[in-house]
């Protein structure tokens, strides 16, 4: 089970995770998506009315926040093993969308999230870690296709031994090595070897293909072989998914990266043997002075050979496949660190494609942070070849921690603008903002609240508000 792509993007959205440059990215694409998504049906706004479900607000606020909290309180005072971690978040969201069954329906899906972990990998040789989700709608308003939903992230035994660099890891876990970059159910080992070689090896069954006719015939392995000398690291990789006993997806892979004083270089080039052609090169370099870096990067996507993957129809994106296309898309980079609080950058980047128009991004970014507070925005404009992709992108944030204040400790506000060239719908911008206050109720439980607000060519004007509950519990 996984979740759906448009449960992905409202997490994103309202998670509030402070990492403002992915999150600015991920809006961006939002955005951008709104040009090349024309399809896509406007969506009346949310108006707060006498909902006889809204009786079951109250009661899922602290209900929902008060198992969980009992539940982690119960587990962290029967376990007696030291260093135990455990991070709870119980979420509740108001939103109202137009389904199958009902216009203007009230949503109220229940969410939560945990992750435990025993023992820490730099003091413990055996080590437990687990991390998962769940959601209930306590409507029954046809949006989610299921009622109740649910995923174990990962949950595996890790083994860690200080000879060789030994490390093994059992159960559900992502697998990064080389050309994989996978979720896999089963079991990867990592060593060190004569002559500075390294070796990574994995095998079992990829999560991907859990919902593709059931699980027998999905198999997923492959590995990584490594050289590092001096400040040179090769790597060769390989990976091999098959699903219902077809071949899915066939690929290899050379990696390297290169290191010397301030300057670094890395790099990846990926072959599909499905379809016996190059599907990948990326390629990145940097350059560090005292308080400036420089950044130019080049990557290259063919996308027949990219996300043709035969077999494996639980590729979200094997349509694209179809296509010949092909995509590069570089830039460069510069950041100054004008002082300990104050950063500004500049962002200029190009995609080319052989078939669509291509279009270009400049950004100047600047953000600062002081003892209480931060704060920092994005002024970018993108141009394209016929108008479709010209627009003109503002976003702004700042985060304040309010000293000494009985209500809140933590208050954030977050605003996203574009411009269009080409109305879309009718629309020719999109405004996006969202208020975040957190409160520190003990020290181990934090609530946080939020409110956004949205108006853009996929929806009139939107509103969307939650809840959550953290609770953290560490036993040493």
């Amino acid at each position: 089970m996984s979740i759906h792509v448009g449960e992905q993007l409202q997490y994103i959205n309202e998670l509030k995770v402070i990492d403002f440059s992915l999150f600015f990215h991920a809006k961006v694409q939002y955005i951008h998506n709104c040009i090349c998504n024309c399809h896509v049906y406007k969506t009346k706004c949310f108006k707060w009315r006498n909902y006889p479900m809204l009786k079951k607000i109250g009661l899922a606020l602290v209900v929902v926040p008060l198992v969980s909290l009992c539940l982690s309180l119960s587990l962290s005072s029967q376990v007696l093993a030291e260093n135990i971690s455990l991070r709870s978040e119980s979420m509740i969201r108001l939103l109202e969308r137009d389904t199958a069954s009902e216009k203007d329906a009230l949503i109220i899906p229940v969410y939560e999230y945990m992750q435990l972990d025993f023992g820490k990998p730099d003091e413990t040789m055996l080590t437990f870690h687990a991390n998962g989700w769940g959601r209930a709608d306590l409507t029954d308003n046809d949006y989610f296709s299921d009622q109740t939903e649910g995923e174990l992230l990962y949950g595996y035994l890790e083994y860690r031994s200080g000879k060789n660099g030994f490390m093994t890891r059992l159960g559900r876990q992502a697998v990064f090595a080389g050309v994989a970059s996978e979720s896999i159910d089963g079991i990867y080992l990592d060593t060190a070897l004569p002559s500075s070689l390294k070796l990574s090896l994995y095998a079992g069954q990829p999560v991907s293909l859990v919902d593709t006719n059931g699980r027998d015939g999905d198999s997923i392995y492959g590995g990584r072989l490594s050289i590092r000398r001096n400040n040179l690291d090769l790597g060769v990789s390989y990976k091999l998914i098959e699903n219902d006993s077809n071949d899915a997806e066939e690929m290899a892979g050379i990696d390297y990266g290169f290191s010397m004083d301030r300057f670094f270089f890395s790099g990846l080039s990926s072959y599909n043997l499905v379809t016996e052609d190059f599907a990948e090169h990326s390629f990145d370099a940097a350059y560090t002075l005292e308080t400036d870096q420089i950044r130019a990067f080049y990557h290259l996507f063919t996308f027949k050979d990219y996300f043709g993957t035969d077999a494996n129809n639980a590729n979200p994106f094997r349509i694209l496949a179809l296509a010949s296309e092909e995509l590069s898309n570089y830039g460069l980079e510069f950041t100054r660190n004008a002082s300990a609080a104050l950063n500004f950058g500049i962002k200029l980047s190009r995609n080319d494609y052989d078939l669509k128009e291509s279009s270009n991004y400049l950004a100047v970014l600047a953000d600062w942070s002081g003892d209480s507070s931060s704060l920092g925005g994005e002024f970018g404009i993108s141009e394209g070849e016929n108008g479709r992709n010209d627009m003109m992108i503002a976003r702004g944030y700042i985060t304040t921690r309010m000293g000494g204040n009985k209500i809140v400790d933590q208050l954030s506000l977050d605003l996203l603008y574009a411009l269009y060239d080409q109305p879309i719908f009718g629309e020719d911008s999109s405004l996006f903002a969202s208020v975040a206050a957190s409160r520190k109720l003990s020290k181990r439980i934090t609530l946080k609240i939020y409110a956004d607000y949205e108006s853009n060519p996929y929806f009139n004007s939107d509103i969307r508000g939650f809840a959550s509950l953290v609770y953290n519990y560490t036993a040493n």
